[in-house]
Order: C-alpha cells, then structure tokens, then sequence
C-alpha cells in the first residue's frame, strides 16, 4: 500500500498554476484521480473536515476534483461554473491547504456546475445550495489557482480556526 500524497501548503507555487484540462482517455487519469480520492481520505481522517479537493492541491495540474459528501467519493472532470446567482453571502472559509486558518471570503448563493462523469458523461448539477455552491466555487478556484487568500474579505478577515472556536458568536457577527 502506498502512502497517501500530501496537500501541499500554503505558498507552495503550484497551488498558483491553471490546471489544464483532463482528456478523454488518458492512461495517467485513472491513476491520478485513485491519488486525489485517497489524499482526500487521509486528510479528512488527520484532519477531521474536507468534503473535496482539487487535484492541484497535491500537485497534479489537471482540471479535476474529487467530492465526498458522505455519501462515497465521485470525481467531478474539468468542472466549469455555468450559472451563478447574483445573490452572495459571507462565510469563513476553510482549506486543507492551510488547516489551521479560517478566511472570510464572499461567494455567490447559488451556481450551476457542468462537468463529466467518472463514466465520461456529461452532467450538470444546480442550482446548488449555499454549502455546496461554496464548496465548489472553492475548489474550482484552486483550478485556476486562486487561494481563499486571494478572495479575502476586508480587514481582519484571516483568523487562526483556534481564535474561532474560541469565540464563534463574534466571528458569525463579523458575515452580516
């Protein structure tokens, strides 16, 4: 059994690189995305959240992610939001490349995904909830190498995960 590969962190210049596309019928895919589905497994089970991961976070530049809402992983290839709504909301986003900071970002409500299947079909999911649609602006961002970081909101927007869940009345104040 090999060692599950590692989320890379926080100012590592490949998480700054656009992922290119998967093409239909590559013989490394198969491969990458066993990589990307077990890093996400190990990292849930250290660290306790991550409910997705783009396969740039552990280094490998192509345009896919791996999704596990509890209800067993699936594989989401060369996603591309098609529809969002004018609607945002604020939240403190979290992201396995720095688990230990929380950053306060503003998304749209609700987006419309088209991707292709792990069977090479095309789908669409949308209009997302509110959790789903952040999650997957998220790390459709990381496709194109935009970190959380980048999408700061306003002074005082980048706070430790410790801070928070040690006053998280006051930081719920702060997304109004």
């Amino acid at each position: 059994m090999t060692t599950p590969d590692r989320v890379l962190p926080l100012g590592d210049p490949r998480l700054r690189r656009v992922a290119a596309p998967v093409v239909p019928g590559d013989p490394q895919f198969a491969d990458e995305r066993r990589r990307l589905h077990a890093a996400l497994a190990a990292f849930r089970a250290e660290h306790g959240f991550g409910r997705a991961i783009a396969a740039p976070q552990i280094a490998i530049p192509r345009r896919f992610i791996a999704l596990d809402l509890g209800d067993g992983p699936r594989t989401l290839i060369n996603p591309v939001i098609v529809w969002r709504s004018d609607a945002t909301f604020k939240l403190w986003d979290d992201c396995m490349c720095f688990p230990d900071l929380l950053v306060r970002v503003e998304r749209a409500a609700a987006i419309t995904v088209a991707y292709t299947d792990d069977d090479g079909a095309a789908r669409s999911m949308g209009p997302l909830d509110r959790a789903l649609s952040e999650l997957l602006q998220h790390e459709i961002d990381h496709l194109d190498g935009v970190l959380a970081l980048d999408r700061a909101d306003g002074p005082g927007a980048i706070i430790s995960r410790e801070a928070h869940a040690a006053d998280p009345g006051y930081f719920a104040a702060q997304l109004a």
